[in-house]
């Protein structure tokens, strides 16, 4: 990797790094809601997991990728010895890296209440999977959105688009008995249902990346 590549990856890390360690501490301070098992501290925890992880990863895509153009600190970036090409994988990296650090513990803590605490019947694994990937895919669209677009009329529609899409796959979810018949057993039940979403999640999450990337190395007029 270019070493100027990776400047580029510590830079926006350094940059972030508060707004990442705030949103991991209020996602783990929803978990501690959570696990004091009444029904309001449950809805209430598990209600601020997801609002938590959708607004940092709103919030991530366009201060990392939009602000440099807002202020006008792109064409000093691009005088550097990088290419358009490596400085589109630094923003790719950097941004999908610090989401991870967010997701993560979002999923680990999830499987940790089901699996190591009881709290939660294990049959729910694959639908609980099924809802947490679903802002780890809105935040890849929102996050192409901005690459691509560049601009704040993009990034206010991905995520308006994005955010308004979770009640329904929610709903969906919800309402498929392939999902909802297999939810207090004490075996997760991987139906093809089941692998059909998560796998199709997975798939849009890749394809997304692949075409922002193969749109970016296509650009000529790049600031």
């Amino acid at each position: 990797m270019n070493p100027v590549t990776r400047e580029l990856i510590l830079k926006d890390l350094r940059l972030h790094k508060s707004h990442l360690l705030f949103t991991i501490a209020a996602e783990f301070l929803a978990l501690a809601g959570v696990m004091l098992k009444t029904e309001t501290a449950v809805v209430v925890g598990t209600s601020c997991f997801f609002i938590a992880l959708v607004f940092a990863g709103c919030l991530l895509a366009g201060s990392n990728i939009l602000n440099e153009r807002k202020k006008q600190t792109l064409p000093f970036v691009m005088s550097l010895p990088v290419s358009p090409v490596q400085y589109s994988l630094a923003k790719l990296i950097a941004t999908v890296g610090m989401f991870l650090a967010l997701w993560l513990p979002l999923v680990a803590g999830a499987l940790w209440m089901i699996e190591g605490k009881g709290m939660f019947p294990h049959g729910i694994i694959p639908a609980a999977l099924i809802i947490l990937t679903m802002p780890l895919l809105g935040f890849t669209i929102v996050m192409s959105a901005n690459l691509v677009g560049e601009t704040e009329g993009w990034n206010m529609a991905s995520v308006l688009i994005c955010n308004s899409s979770y009640g329904l796959a929610w709903y969906f979810i919800l309402k498929v008995p392939a999902f909802t018949n297999y939810w207090g057993g004490s075996v997760a039940v991987w139906n093809s249902t089941a692998v059909s979403v998560l796998g199709g999640e997975f798939a849009l999450i890749v394809l997304t990346l692949v075409l922002t990337f193969y749109v970016q190395s296509r650009k000529r007029d790049f600031i």
